[in-house]
């Protein structure tokens, strides 16, 4: 298993190229889903920064280094239990020719500063003990043998053997991690033991959502005919959540203009960028791009994937605007592939990446080559098959288990052709390969 840049294999995030796009006077009708995450991260606002106690910081992104502040574990110490020993003294020891050491004793668990051995001695001692002066390595256990006070030892060591250095966890003034790191636990338990109780991060970012339509009721609503549940709030809620922002819901705008425009004045006024869902639809009810130009820029109105999708990238106030179609299934896929990426840009990641996975395809998939394809996929018994496309399925977002990614110039993909499958579930940082 490894790692693919959801940016159609995206790499590298280039600035400058982004800002051309973004600066540009008129709008992209059309773009790539790796262009619309270059123009979407050229416009994530810088949040604030905080420091944090160790303890509450899980999931959130480095806004400065972490640097060393002393040698670690700052004391020469044992890596195993056995007997510490001057590796000079073992020399030529073998099962024929033994050689006998005098054991003067055990090294204290804990605070030993005071313990030495002299020539022709040692020390028995156990895992993380503290080297008595005059030792320079470690004879286990399993090598020697007990005899009347004596430590016959079969096999020789050399100095360092089972022994870490003081400096060989850290070296003051080291960088343990860079600036855009994103803290898991396994980082804290690191930091405790280094004596580091606080980091600079950056603030969880706020996320305005907002969804749009004349026919939606409330979740908790029972619909009359022709009227539909809203539930993109929820799926963009969720994954914010899980990208580590923070969600802030304004509602369900059901005239399209005067609601809206309202709804999207106060989400400007309150968070780090908003998100509307069912604001891209390609009929006259659509009045999101006309109110994002109204108080600010579009960007971006279209992508050039297949079945083709009308994103809307804009800015407001410097906030960046999403606007995204109405049906679950493809706002699922766009909150994956692109607006994941200005969430961690705003925490200052600079870039991330989805789980990628070797899979059978179960079933031809043509493509036509001058398109380029992004279809969710279900996995069974081990193959991967498209799920429904139709508009409005609900269901088949949680029959989904990722994404398979069909470049342009492709003629398609046949069956038993070994394919990769982006997974959904799991965001990974690129830096943390330290």
């Amino acid at each position: 298993m490894g790692i693919i840049s959801p940016g159609s294999l995206i790499n590298s995030f280039d600035k400058k190229e982004a800002n051309s796009v973004s600066c540009s006077e008129s709008p992209l009708n059309s773009a790539s889903i790796e262009a619309a995450v270059k123009i979407i991260r050229s416009i994530a606002p810088d949040t604030r920064t905080e420091t944090r106690n160790i303890d509450d910081a899980d999931g959130y992104i480095l806004a400065a280094p972490v640097i060393c502040r002393s040698d670690m574990p700052g004391y020469d110490r044992s890596c195993k239990n056995g007997f510490a020993v001057c590796a000079e003294d073992t020399s030529g020891a073998n099962p024929n020719q033994p050689i006998s050491l005098t054991c003067s004793g055990t090294v204290p668990i804990g605070a030993s500063e005071n313990t030495r051995i002299m020539k022709g001695q040692c020390m028995a001692i156990f895992t993380g003990g503290s080297l008595p002066v005059g030792a320079d390595a470690i004879v286990m256990s399993e090598n020697i043998t007990l005899n009347n006070g004596l430590v016959r030892i079969d096999y020789p060591v050399v100095p360092g053997e089972n022994v870490i250095r003081r400096d060989e966890d850290g070296k003051e003034g080291e960088m343990l991690y860079p600036s855009g790191w994103i803290i898991r636990p396994q980082d804290i338990a690191l930091l405790a033991g280094f004596g580091i109780c606080t980091v600079q991060v950056w603030s969880i970012p706020v996320i305005g959502v907002i969804s749009t339509g004349p026919e939606l009721v409330p979740a908790d609503a029972r619909p009359a005919k022709g009227e539909v549940r809203e539930t993109n709030s929820y799926l963009v809620s969720a994954l914010c959540r899980r990208m580590g922002a923070i969600p802030r819901r304004y509602g369900i705008a059901w005239d399209g203009s005067g609601e809206l425009s309202k709804m999207l004045a106060s989400a400007v006024a309150e968070c780090d960028a908003i998100i509307i869902s069912g604001g891209s639809a390609r009929d006259d009810r659509d009045r999101t791009a006309e109110i994002i130009s109204n108080q600010g820029q579009i960007l971006l109105s279209g992508l050039s994937v297949s079945p083709r999708k009308k994103m809307i990238i804009g800015k407001i106030r410097g906030k960046p605007i999403i606007g995204l179609p109405g049906h679950p299934a493809s706002v699922f896929l766009l909150l994956t592939l692109v607006v994941t990426n200005l969430i961690q840009a705003m925490k200052g990641a600079s870039e991330h990446t989805l789980l990628k996975e070797s899979v059978i395809a179960g079933i031809e998939i043509k493509a036509h080559p001058e398109r380029e394809y992004h279809i969710p996929v279900k996995i069974v018994e081990g193959k991967v098959f498209p799920l429904s496309r139709k508009a409005g399925m609900i269901r088949m977002l949680s029959q989904c288990d990722g994404i398979i990614h069909i470049p342009m110039g492709s003629q398609g993909i046949k069956p038993g052709d070994m394919i990769d499958l982006m997974g959904l579930t799991l965001l990974r940082s690129p830096s943390q390969n330290c």
